[in-house]
């Protein structure tokens, strides 16, 4: 079998005792969104249809972190509000939604490829609906509720071109709810209707085909958004108490438990949220008394080192070879043997990789660990009461 060999270079970072994260504001929208499909795919994120200005808008456009800049790219298909969608196989699937209002549900389907800006159709929703939401589970897409048919949960099977439908979801809440995938599994928070929000947690996995309860978030919230970097969630925002909400609730998926985060400089629901490169973007969102919100970019970098904390930088080399399926690491700073964890991000911030190793006395901790294709990806190194993270180049 051939020989590879990877390059490993990071910049770690010791996480105790610094300063609190802070939110960027970066490039604002060009146009103000409501209830938009969002997506991330080729290192951009997509933002696109829903509602404008004058209703339903076919706008589309892609933010470039590395210019901090946004493209126009080709409009939607059709105009619908509240559609769904996400980003599966490196291409975004849009679907559903209702025009001219929610209240008359579409079942369109188009895909988006980026490479050459353009759409095709694909098979139609088996019942139009709206107020639904998408979820990329290992390059399976779900759909899940929708105005009508709250408990649906189907996959699209690509290769055939139609709808699987799914045992149903466990109760009829979802809708305006956190909905994330990570771990192999979908996490669901939260949701139900804007003046009876639900507090609820779930966990949906795929090969039993099956809902399993988590503990309840600590509020019941209507209109909040989640992403995954890595074993954590962070649960963004939305309404209760008549307030929009500036917290942020952190669910740690090993232990199953709730902690509190950076919370947004001003509050806000029916936004969106994705994950990129290891770092949380808010896009748009409501909040009654500010309308700067709607259009906002703000981005958290939660396992970066905050600015102006110089002298606790650590800077290693970890060199590492994968030969025969076998990758085999040198950890630095690590004089005992015990446990770690190990994680990998590919460049779209979805985790390709976890496991708990023991390394040995001198650092160094190997695994299986087969196939892993040429790329950049992001290390996440954690030990006890340390985490450390850097960006690992695979050549």
């Amino acid at each position: 079998m051939k020989n590879f060999y990877l390059s490993i270079f990071a910049s770690l970072f010791l996480s105790l005792s610094l300063p609190a994260q802070q939110w960027d504001t970066l490039a604002p929208i060009p146009e103000p969104l409501t209830f938009p499909v969002t997506a991330v795919v080729d290192g951009r994120i997509h933002i696109m249809g829903g509602g404008g200005t004058g209703g339903a808008t076919a706008a589309h456009y892609a933010y470039d972190p590395a210019t901090n800049t946004w493209e126009t790219k080709a409009p939607v298909p059709y105009l619908a509000q509240q559609p769904a969608g996400t980003a599966v196989n490196g291409k975004i699937h849009y679907f559903g939604g209702g025009y001219p209002n929610t209240g008359t549900p579409l079942k369109d389907h188009y895909i988006y490829d980026p490479v050459s800006d353009s759409w095709t159709q694909a098979a139609d929703l088996t019942a139009p609906r709206a107020i639904h939401y998408a979820v990329n589970l290992d390059e399976v897409l779900y759909s899940l509720g929708g105005q009508g048919m709250a408990n649906l949960c189907q996959t699209y099977d690509a290769v055939n071109d139609q709808w699987i439908t799914k045992n149903p979801l466990p109760d009829n809440s979802f809708w305006y709810g956190a909905h994330v995938p990570t771990g192999g599994h979908i996490y669901r928070f939260c949701g139900g209707g804007y003046t009876a929000p639900v507090n609820k947690a779930h966990k949906y996995d795929p090969v039993t085909d099956s809902w399993s309860p988590l503990p309840n978030m600590p509020n019941a919230i209507h209109a909040l958004r989640g992403a995954a970097i890595g074993d954590q969630i962070f649960l963004v925002g939305g309404y209760f108490d008549f307030l929009e909400r500036d917290e942020v609730w952190i669910f740690d998926t090993n232990t199953e438990t709730y902690s509190t985060g950076t919370p947004l400089p001003i509050g806000r629901a029916y936004h969106n949220l994705v994950a990129l490169d290891s770092c949380l973007y808010v896009l748009g969102g409501n909040n009654a008394i500010n309308e700067t919100v709607r259009t906002q970019l703000l981005r958290l970098c939660p396992f970066e080192t905050p600015s102006g904390v110089q002298e606790t930088v650590l800077v290693n080399s970890i060199s590492a070879t994968y030969y025969g399926g076998q990758l085999s690491v040198q950890l630095p700073e690590l004089s005992s043997a015990g446990t770690v964890q190990l994680a990998l991000y590919d460049l779209n911030g979805r985790q390709v990789w976890l496991e708990k190793l023991n390394s040995g006395a001198d650092g160094t901790v190997e695994t299986r660990l087969p196939g892993m294709a040429p790329a950049v990806y992001f290390l996440q190194v954690k030990t006890e009461g340390e985490l450390f993270s850097g960006k690992v180049f695979v050549y």
